[in-house]
Parts: structure tokens; sequence; C-alpha cells
């Protein structure tokens, strides 16, 4: 009885479903290309290289992608509201089509650094529009879900090229990965525009059915006049930067920040950006790019449980044993480099960072990969929470730039071993920032966590004991941007 029931649910939300998984192609796409520089910056540096280049031109291409991403969120913002969420993500998707076909075509340096800088682009707006069409698309039942795809669908992306990047060519690559973008805008064009904001537009009965189809059901006045109201209230208590600088919504804006910082100095982006390069190093019976798709796989499924733990064991614990895991794993990794380039015979145990970098994937997708978005969406009231979200994928954006640009100058410089021991010691410090000043909101209402942050000390906040409260939530993660 159980599986017939929830084939039945699963009819009734197939059409969500479908836009869903159909949407967040984008997401698939936008992290290949983030992806793509574990496979190739080992061949673009070898010396038979179809694009010679030098260990700054190298990390050049990582952090690029980076700090063009930051202009996505600008471009977004004015976007979305004015032209709608299909047309934005439709066009989100363009500059990494043609980021693919310059790679393709190239044969200069600075023709790479520019498709580069056309796929940051992309990232930047598809990680800043992709949350909201979600969250307005979906069901309160199986929002949660839903959202879980945007994560599930960027580590599949990332995987993809994991695997396809080291038995290809160079140009056979980028070639493979437009299939990704193209097959992307070739679906969406036929998936419907957000019901709110036709409603926003005045658009009354093409947001009725819209609604309808993707509710599979024929009377949907119901919710339409829900989401009705909901607009209406937007329009009235549209937020700006000066709202974000109140008191409640100031502690709020540093624990994001905060947070947002930690997601990139725990050194996430260099151990997937350069995952290959760092196996290369490492004394195992397996090759670098085996190694490389088995830390994919790994991140893929974390990610795919990750979002029926944070609801049962709290955002505070996860934080928390992320932190520490990633604090741990770096400072082991860092010390097995150091340790080999004293000379000292490893020999023995050349599988020690292969295993801890696994570990350190788990800890990293399990804590600080997910949790943060559903902290983002939890802690800002309705009005600000647009802002909130833009100005928290700059940060993290240009936080992750400096990491990605730094870290391959450092570890060339100084030594891998202290590009890992800096994530380790900035990541135990994060440790003392979570257990302070993160707020736990598991199974608290909106209102609640609100009133918290604007009236409450940090220590009312944090304390471990939990409260009797109302059962209602809202467990949307996707609300806020990755």
């Amino acid at each position: 009885m159980g599986f017939i029931d929830n084939l039945k649910d699963f009819r009734k939300y197939s059409n969500q479903y479908l836009a869903a998984f159909t949407g967040t192609l984008l997401m698939l796409s936008v992290a290949a290309s983030y992806g793509w520089t574990s496979p190739t910056l080992p061949r673009l540096l070898a010396d038979d290289s179809p694009l010679p280049l030098t260990p700054d031109e190298s990390s050049w291409v990582v952090s690029i992608l980076v700090l063009t991403s930051i202009a996505g969120p600008v471009l977004s913002a004015w976007l979305i509201d004015k032209f709608g969420r299909k047309l934005t993500l439709l066009l989100a998707v363009l500059p990494s089509i043609v980021g693919w076909i310059l790679i393709g075509v190239g044969e200069s340096v600075a023709v790479l650094f520019v498709s580069r800088a056309l796929s940051g682009i992309s990232y930047g707006m598809a990680y800043s529009s992709m949350p909201l069409y979600l969250g307005e698309i979906a069901s309160d039942r199986i929002r949660g879900s839903i959202g879980t795809l945007l994560t599930v669908m960027a580590k599949t992306g990332i995987l993809l090229e994991y695997a396809i990047g080291p038995y290809v060519g160079y140009t056979t690559l980028a070639w493979i990965s437009i299939a990704f973008p193209v097959t992307f805008f070739a679906l969406f064009l036929w998936l419907p525009e957000s019901p709110y904001y036709l409603l926003g537009k005045q658009q009354t009965e093409q947001a009725e059915q819209n609604l309808r189809w993707l509710r599979r059901a024929s009377d949907v006045r119901t919710e339409l006049a829900m989401m009705q109201a909901a607009v209406e209230r937007s329009k009235h208590n549209r937020g700006t930067f000066r709202d974000l600088l109140n008191r409640g919504n100031r502690r709020s804006l540093i624990i994001i920040m905060g947070l947002g910082a930690l997601q990139q100095l725990c050194g996430s982006q260099a151990v997937i950006a350069y995952s290959q390069q760092i196996f290369d190093q490492v004394n195992i019976g397996l090759k670098a790019h085996e190694s490389s798709i088995i830390m994919a796989v790994i991140q893929l499924v974390t990610a795919a449980l990750s979002s029926s733990i944070v609801d049962r064991v709290g955002r505070r614990p996860l934080l928390l044993f992320s932190t520490v895991g990633c604090a741990i794993g770096t400072f082991i990794v860092g010390l097995y480099f150091f340790l080999d380039q004293q000379e000292v015979d490893l020999d023995g145990i050349g599988w020690i960072p292969l295993v801890v970098i696994m570990l350190y994937i788990v800890c990293y997708t399990i804590g600080l990969a997910t949790v943060p978005f559903a902290i983002l969406g939890e802690i800002f009231p309705a009005n600000v929470k647009a802002v909130a979200a833009a100005l928290y994928t700059m940060f993290a954006g240009s936080v992750g730039f400096g990491v990605s640009k730094l870290y391959q100058l450092i570890s060339d410089e100084a030594g891998t071993y202290v590009s890992f021991w800096i994530f380790a010691a900035f990541s135990a410090g994060f440790v003392v920032f979570v257990f302070a000043l993160v707020p736990e909101t598991k199974g608290k209402p909106l209102d609640q966590i609100l009133i918290e942050m604007h009236t409450a000390t940090s220590r009312n906040i944090n304390c471990f004991r939990q409260r009797k409260h109302s059962k209602h939530q809202d467990h949307s993660s996707v609300d806020s941007v990755p």
C-alpha cells in the first residue's frame, strides 16, 4: 500500500519534478565548468600541453571563473523581475555555451581566460536565480526534495567532468561539455514561467494555466489566491541594503557572511578544482584521475543524503561536525605533504591522504556545502532575503576567488602543506564562530527565529536545550542562493 501511495504522490507531483529536473540541468552545466579544471590543468601544465600554461596562468584559469561569478547576482537581480525567471535562466546559460565554444576553437591563453570569465558569469547567474524559480514552482510538501536537486545536479556536473576528462582530448572535452547547456536551453524553453512572476505582472490567466499544469489539477483557485496575496505583500515590503543593517538583520548578516567565508576558507575550492593535481602528489595504487572520480562520487552521494539529515540532527551540530572534520582533515593532509617534502619514507602510508580527503569531502558536503543555504532562508525577513542572498553570493565569490588564486601560488612557493595548514587554521578558528554565533533553527517557526534574531542574545539563541514549539516550519532551502 505504501508503494502505491508513493506512486500516486509521484504522479501528482510529476510535472513539478520534471520542471525542477529540467531546470537544474543548468546547475549541472555551470558546475561542469567548475569541475573542468581538475582533469584539464594537469594536461595543460604537462610538457606536451595542447595549450602551454605557467603555474600562475593555471591559477587564473581557476580563479577567473570565481571572480566573474560575482557579477552573476547583479545581472540576475536586474533581469529576474524585469523579464521573468524563465528568460533570466535561459539567458544565464548563453555565456557558458560561448565559453565552451571558445575553448573548442581557441588557441591562446587569452581566449581561454575569456571563456572562463564567461563561464563564471553563467555560474553566478545560475546560483542566484535557480533557487528562486524552484521555490516558486514547488508545492510545500516537496519543496525540500526539489531543493536538493540543485546540489545533486551540481555535483553530477562535476562528476561528469572528472569521469570524462581524463579519457578524451582537450578540445573534445569542450565539445562534449557544450551538450549540457545546449540540452538545458532546448528543454527549458518548453517549461512554464513562475506563477508568482506572472501574478506580479497581472497575467492572472497565464499564471493559473501554469499552476494547473504544475499541480496537475483543474482547480487551483485557493492556492492562486494565496500566491496573489504573497505577491501583494512583497510589493509593499521590498527591502533594501540599508534594512540589512538594523539590529536583528545585522546579526544575521554577520552569521551568513561568516559562513560564506568559512565555506571557502576551509579549502573546498582548492580540493575540488585542483583534486587531480593533489592526488598526483600522493603515493597510492590508483591513478590521480581515478581518485578524483571516487571523490566526486562520494560528494554526489553525500549531497543526496544530506537533506534528510539536516532536519533530524539540526543545523548547529552538522556545522560543528563539518567544520571540525575539515580542520582535522586538512591538518592531516598537510602533515603528510610536510613529511613528504622532508623526504620521509611514506611508501607504507600513501593511502592516508586519499582516505582523509574522502572523509574531508563527506564532512564538507554534509554540513558546510548545504546547511548555510538553509540558514540563509531562515534568519532573514522575506523583504530582505533576496538582498541578503545576493550579498552573500558576491562575498563568498570574492573569498573563493582569493582562495583559488592563492592556493597554487602558495603551494608552488612554500609547499602544498602550507596551503592545507592554512585551511586547517581557518577551519579551527571558525569552530569558535559557529559555536558562539550560529543559531539552531531546527523545528522552529520562521516567526520565532526572526524574533530571537532581533531580541535574544547569542547565549539565548545558541543554548543546546530545545524548547517545545509549533511543528509548523518552512523546510525550504531553495529560497536561498547556494
